[in-house]
């Protein structure tokens, strides 16, 4: 692994949250206000990410574009994809998107979270990276 080895991250938010028993899925729940996954959002755009693609359920791409993001003035997002029917599918969604659109490699690293975890923040997401170089 090279110094310049480049940083993904996957955010899986295309889980339906049965076991929450709610309309509504777990990641776009409010929090202070905010969706869940705002908050994982910006802490990997504050992070040492250089990139970071997307995984939306079916159909939920467009809701995702015009209700979640614009506030949130996001500059690593490069992609959404639509996830699969299991947690693994939607990974290897992401992943692809990384390989296919980004050219991510060999050498490179990936940090997947499930977006609705709120509370990462870019220390930990520095800690982790700095564990792998």
């Amino acid at each position: 692994m090279t110094d310049t080895f480049r940083i993904g991250a996957v955010i899986l938010a295309g889980g339906r949250g049965s076991r929450m028993h709610s309309d509504i899925q777990k990641q776009y729940m409010l929090l202070d206000g905010r969706p869940l996954i705002a908050y994982a959002l910006e802490a990997f755009e504050r992070s040492c990410a250089d990139d970071l693609v997307l995984v939306t359920g079916a159909g939920e791409a467009e809701f995702v574009q015009k209700e979640i993001l614009p506030p949130l003035g996001l500059t690593k997002l490069r992609s959404i994809v639509t996830g699969g029917k299991e947690r693994y599918h939607s990974v290897y969604e992401g992943l692809k998107a990384l390989g296919s659109q980004l050219s991510y490699g060999e050498g490179d690293c990936v940090l997947i979270h499930d977006g609705a975890r709120p509370f990462v923040d870019e220390s930990m997401i520095e800690r982790i990276v700095s564990d792998i170089r």
